[in-house]
């Protein structure tokens, strides 16, 4: 059940759900979602607005910019697109074949294919999804099968999806899912988030051990995670712009 609630000039939505505590979400168009458990009181829930303004206020805009930031949200002859961290400048030419396909040389992504696909927007983002995912297969494969050496483990399956917020998720069958976003991010980065599902198959929990045994593969682990806490937001594919902010 959803009800929508106004404190001073801040308009938020309550969701109730079978859960202990309050949290706080702002998503990717900057709207606050309160997610409360059934027995706390709007007034409670409000008196919790009241004391997280100053953080919902200042989140709020930097969401507003974030999405005024973001320069990869089309296809456009010669716009930007991400690869590995570098900013790459997209090029489409046609070419007599059915089939399209894609080649990244100095700093261009170009796009060959039809006439008819490269002068429809939403093929060439369809066209540009499935070459992340492919690839995504091949460069999370290669870096799971070092890393699943140096760490001992073996995972059962390994799964590359396009998800809104997790960039990884690992669980006690043994199966892990991979974020194919992660491609626009530096290999350092990839390489972070396969190291720190991995370990979950030694430790399925986030205690010091774990922590400690994420560090002997990634030393600067630390510096690699903040570096996504704070451009993960860039790393969207051109259809679309995801990424709020919890509390």
């Amino acid at each position: 059940m959803e009800t929508t609630h106004q404190v001073l000039s801040l308009s938020y939505t309550v969701v109730r759900k079978n859960k202990k505590n309050i949290s706080i979400k702002i998503d990717e168009k900057g709207k606050v979602i309160i997610n409360a458990p059934y027995h706390i009181s709007y007034k409670s829930i409000e008196e919790v607005v009241k004391n997280k303004m100053p953080w919902i206020l200042k989140n709020v805009n930097i969401v507003k910019e974030r999405m005024g930031n973001v320069k990869f949200r089309d296809t456009k002859q010669g716009k930007k697109i991400l690869w590995l961290g570098k900013h790459l400048k997209l090029e489409r030419y046609i070419v007599d074949t059915r089939k399209w396909y894609i080649k990244i040389f100095k700093n261009n992504f170009v796009i060959y294919g039809s006439k008819t696909l490269l002068e429809d927007e939403e093929s060439i983002r369809d066209v540009i999804y499935k070459f992340y995912r492919e690839k995504a297969k091949l460069i999370f494969k290669h870096k799971v099968d070092v890393y699943s050496k140096k760490l001992n483990v073996c995972p059962r399956n390994i799964t590359v999806r396009c998800q809104k917020t997790l960039w990884g998720s690992c669980y006690s069958n043994g199966n892990i899912n991979l974020n194919c976003r992660l491609l626009m991010a530096p290999i350092q980065i990839i390489e972070y988030i396969i190291v720190h599902e991995l370990c979950h198959l030694v430790y399925m929990n986030h205690s010091k051990d774990y922590w400690k045994l994420v560090e002997c593969e990634i030393p600067d682990y630390v510096n690699r995670r903040e570096w996504l806490k704070n451009n993960g937001y860039m790393l969207v594919f051109p259809m679309r712009f995801k990424g709020g902010i919890y509390i």
